[in-house]
């Protein structure tokens, strides 16, 4: 890995003690003028951060209600497997060119980026609306407001690293649970709207919200003076030269491929098993809501106890209760699995960018939070289309098997980085 800022031997001291144990050592604590978190500043961002996820990977984190609303009205004609396509797209763009906007964050370009994507993003939002074919949906809802959406997620994760360095748990665990909060709040909003003044309001309805909490972010987020801006090129992929790396984003990429199909396919499954359609929405709800509470504990016990020590049994939890999902056929049950699932998943949807910023340059860590984003948006992309064709093709055990076991695999792999970092001395580039 090569690493060109000269306080880049301290910062991997600080990731050997850090990624294992949460602690950072005494003698390679950052000063207090190079670390803010006490200051109002810090927190007025992270007040901003939380707004923008609300607004944004809240509201792509609602994608299953709208699996089970077009699969019963507009797009009814169309495959489920087809339809979740559109919502594998929104959420793959969200990271996929995060490479790319992370890149840009280096380079100085946040504020013209932020204000640019603030506004395709509401225009996207309100185009929905008025969609009726599938690939009007993959156009407005897929495409524009994933990419749109993926503008802000890996800058702002960037941002807050910059802002929050001893509380840095804390910050992604808060700034994770506003995107649950959204996927709390905007599904239980659309699922009460739209049989009331229908589906093209409760899409203007939802756009004026994303629109209200967007402009709060704009007017909150901004970099650090003290962050540095770097030259070069546009792509840059020297951090690929670390194995260590290159694993984490292995144990990530695996996960996520089982990642969004419990939120994706519950309300339908529900459905399937005899659960109101009126109350299969709200699982959706329930799942994101249990994940928020996770997430704002997450951070602090992370802090202590390091990202990978939690989010490895956390994430072995989200694949047993794949495995046990197709035997539930009950109401209940499907609330216990989206209560249980949501909790278990919290520490990895907000820690899993913690690692990857202590593996170097506090200054370039966009530049690594791009790679891996961009690489599990791969798997976002292919995961909940795969998982629905084996529900197609061989059932709802076969699918609960596909996503539990990958998402077993990588927790393996993660725990395997884990004891990789504890063992070896990450100073030499080529780990």
């Amino acid at each position: 890995m090569v690493l060109t800022s000269p306080s880049s031997t301290s910062t991997l001291s600080i990731a050997e003690t850090s990624i294992v144990t949460g602690k950072h050592s005494s003698s390679t604590l950052p000063t207090d003028n190079d670390s803010p978190d006490d200051c109002p500043r810090a927190w007025i961002v992270l007040f901003g951060a939380v707004c923008i996820a609300f607004t944004t990977s809240g509201y792509t984190s609602t994608w299953g209600v709208f699996q089970a609303h077009y699969e019963q009205s507009v797009l009814k004609d169309t495959s489920p497997s087809s339809i979740a396509w559109i919502g594998s797209i929104q959420q793959s763009c969200l990271y996929i060119p995060t490479l790319i906007f992370t890149r840009l964050l280096d380079m100085g370009y946040f504020r013209s980026m932020l204000t640019s994507a603030s506004l395709i993003f509401v225009s996207a939002t309100f185009l929905v609306a008025q969609c009726r074919t599938y690939w009007q949906f993959i156009l407005c809802q897929g495409i524009l407001t994933g990419i749109t959406a993926g503008i802000f997620t890996g800058p702002v994760t960037a941002i807050l690293s910059q802002w929050f360095i001893r509380r840095r748990g804390l910050a992604l665990g808060l700034y994770a649970a506003g995107s649950s909060m959204g996927g709390t709040v905007l599904p239980i909003t659309a699922r009460a709207l739209i049989p009331l003044i229908g589906f093209p309001w409760t899409m203007r309805v939802l756009a004026a919200i994303i629109l209200f909490g967007l402009v709060m972010g704009n007017l909150t987020i901004k970099q650090r003076k003290s962050s540095l801006l770097v030259k070069g090129h546009l792509f840059e992929f020297s951090p690929m030269r670390s194995r260590i790396f290159l694993l984490y984003c292995s144990a990530s990429f695996s996960i996520y491929l089982g990642y969004y199909t419990f939120t994706t396919y519950i309300a339908t499954s529900a459905i399937s098993n005899g659960v109101p359609v009126s109350f299969s929405f709200y699982l959706v709800a329930i799942c994101n809501a249990c994940s928020g509470l996770s997430r704002l504990t997450s951070g602090s016990i992370a802090d202590r106890l390091g990202a990978i020590n939690l989010m490895v049994p956390a994430t072995c939890l989200s694949a047993a209760i794949y495995y046990i999902w197709p035997f539930s056929h009950s109401q209940v049950g499907f609330i216990l699995l989206s209560v249980f699932y949501g909790i278990s998943i919290g520490p990895f949807a907000s820690l899993v960018s913690s690692p990857v910023l202590d593996l170097g340059d506090r200054n370039q860590s966009g530049q690594r939070i791009g790679i891996l984003m961009s690489l599990v948006g791969v798997a976002m992309l292919a995961g909940a289309p795969i998982s629905g064709a084996v529900n197609t093709s061989q059932g709802p055990v076969s699918m609960g098997l596909f996503a539990g076991s990958m998402m077993l695999f990588g927790a393996i792999l993660m725990a395997t980085v884990r004891l990789y970092v504890s063992t070896v001395n990450l100073n030499n580039p080529n780990q």
